[in-house]
């Protein structure tokens, strides 16, 4: 099957359900995308609600879901507590533990976005890494993917806590550490991202960009963006094509804008 332009794709691309065999016929494995990075909260795993519930826990106030999605998604813990926290509530950096501890208990509540086994096997089998790039603690990402038996999929883990990490989405810094992890180049990388900060980080660092969507992002004008290859609503609703169609990598856009990171991650 012939490598089709990522610009062919822009449209084609955008409702796609069926998905095709991987590589495609013709194809050779990888088709010059080396590896694909995934952010997590939103994108590998649907974690909303159970963020929702466990912030308005510990916020001691009800975050509806359209507060939630139009006001925290994409943004730190620390700085959505900062914005919510009650004036007489302890400070954010006491909050942020009584956070840690409230969603422990809710590990085993995230589930992985539908599709993720068959593509994270067929990353596999065609020889394409596969990365983690995420805002949420170390320990958090590692626990949720023991629990969904996905602890060894993942070459590079970029967490928020990692030391090397001083800035966050919609920074590209993350991204750009990821891809410097794995020794690859943006258009060796695609990133699989949901919130508006998180894909504004992977075009940032020159990316090509899948958008998974959801009530976040859906209907936003970030998701017409030249960078955006393809926007599915799951993993099974991705035609593995796309992933031959973007080794030339887009221009870097600017900088600047608010810091945030991806869907609320812990």
């Amino acid at each position: 099957f012939p490598i089709l332009r990522c610009a062919s794709l822009l449209v084609a691309l955008r409702s796609v359900r069926a998905s095709s065999s991987w590589p495609p016929p013709g194809a050779s494995p990888g088709g010059g995308v080396k590896a694909v990075l995934f952010d997590f909260d939103g994108s590998l795993v649907q974690s909303e609600e159970v963020h929702r519930l466990s912030f308005s826990a510990v916020l001691e106030r009800d975050l509806d879901p359209d507060t939630w999605y139009t006001k925290c998604v994409g943004k730190r813990p620390l700085k959505i507590l900062q914005e919510w926290r009650r004036p007489d509530a302890p400070p954010a950096e006491e909050l942020a533990e009584r956070l840690k501890r409230d969603s422990t208990g809710r590990y085993d509540q995230v589930a992985a976005t539908q599709g993720h086994t068959r593509l994270l096997a067929e990353l596999a089998d065609a020889g394409v890494e596969a990365a983690i790039v995420s805002s949420g603690t170390r320990v958090y990402i590692t626990k949720v993917l023991g629990n969904l038996g996905m602890q060894n999929r993942f070459d590079v883990i970029v967490a928020g806590d990692d030391e090397e990490v001083t800035k966050h989405k919609p920074d590209p810094q993350p991204y750009e550490l990821a891809m410097q992890r794995l020794g690859l180049q943006p258009g060796e990388c695609v990133a699989v991202e949901d919130s508006p900060s998180g894909i504004t980080s992977a075009l940032r660092a020159g990316m090509r960009v899948i958008a998974v969507r959801n009530p976040a992002n859906r209907d936003l004008p970030i998701l017409e963006e030249a960078g955006i290859v393809a926007v599915v609503d799951d993993f099974e609703g991705l035609d593995r094509r796309v992933l031959f169609a973007c080794a030339p990598s887009p221009p870097k856009a600017g900088t600047g804008g608010e810091d945030g990171g991806p869907a609320a991650a812990v």
